[in-house]
């Protein structure tokens, strides 16, 4: 089974918001995106549908966010 992130993307900023099944979470980023819809605007110069949700499978999501290890140069 592959597990997969949902994402999150306002803005050009990425936040993963759950892991799960692809299932699961497309179910879940339908009921995201129908209520990021359906929220009026929240102030002067906020643009509608500024946030994206998409999943990404969660080995591609590690390899490419993963911190970065410190080195010891002592």
């Amino acid at each position: 089974m592959c597990l997969y992130y949902l994402v999150a993307n306002e803005q050009g900023f990425e936040e993963p918001l759950r892991m799960g099944t692809e299932a699961e979470l497309l179910s879940e980023r339908a009921g995201l995106e129908k209520k990021a819809a359906l929220s009026p605007p929240s102030g002067e110069g906020h643009r509608r549908g500024t946030t994206t949700f998409y999943l990404v499978p969660k080995h591609e999501w590690d390899s490419e966010h993963c911190p970065l290890i410190p080195v010891d140069l002592s």
